[in-house]
């Protein structure tokens, strides 16, 4: 993607959901993106737990259930080019909600966590353009989030 390789802020949303205690961050400090690691054959950075185990990890995106972190990910926090900030299964069903609501897109549980973040930082930025990234379909969470959170808060 051309928007990589130029100076735009590039934030990352990173799944909390019912994260184990141990590597579950207090509030919103910036989240941990792991300590380096090897996961199914790969160096990479891995959510531990402090003895250095693969830590258990949940999120309402089931794509989010992963410990490890992808190489890009890895190479743009070490280039310092991104931050990353944690996302809550309630603000991302939130976020879900909200553009099903507002614009007619149902978007993939994974890329509510993104849209949740842009939400945020929306209200610190009312006058800046945000782009998020939208991959995925949503009408394939439909089922789980109707079932789990109903169809959303009433209006």
């Amino acid at each position: 993607a051309h928007f990589v390789l130029t100076t735009l802020v590039l934030i990352g949303g990173i799944g909390l959901g019912l994260a184990h205690p141990a590597v579950r961050p207090a509030g919103r400090l910036p989240a941990p993106i792991g300590k380096e690691g090897l996961l199914h054959g790969m160096n990479t950075l891995v959510i531990q737990v402090e003895n250095g185990e693969t830590a258990p990890v949940h999120s309402v995106a089931s794509g989010l259930d992963y410990p490890g972190i992808g190489p890009e990910h890895v190479y743009l926090k070490d280039q310092g080019r991104t931050k990353y900030e944690t996302v809550s299964d309630e603000e991302c069903i939130n976020a879900f909600f909200t553009l099903s609501r507002v614009e007619g897109i149902i978007p993939a549980l994974e890329s509510s966590h993104a849209l949740a973040l842009a939400m945020r930082e929306a209200k610190k930025r009312p006058y800046e353009s945000i782009l998020v990234n939208l991959s995925g379909r949503g009408d394939k969470d439909i089922d789980y989030v109707a079932e789990h959170y109903g169809f959303g808060p009433k209006e």
